[in-house]
C-alpha cells in the first residue's frame, strides 16, 4: 500500500535509526552550545 510512497518496512528500519541519530547530534549540539554561551556569560573575566 505504501509502494508507491517508496516507504516499505526495509525503509523504515534504515530511515528511522538515522534520523534518530541525527535529531539526537542536533540536540547535543545545542545542548552543547547553550552549556558554552551559559559558561561564558557566567565568567567574563576569562578571556
Amino acid at each position: 500500500m505504501n509502494a508507491m510512497f517508496g516507504v516499505d518496512a526495509y525503509s523504515l528500519e534504515v530511515l528511522v535509526p538515522s534520523l534518530v541519530g541525527v535529531v539526537a547530534m542536533a540536540g547535543v549540539m545545542v545542548w552543547a552550545f547553550v552549556k558554552v554561551r551559559h559558561l561564558m556569560n557566567e565568567e567574563p573575566k576569562h578571556k
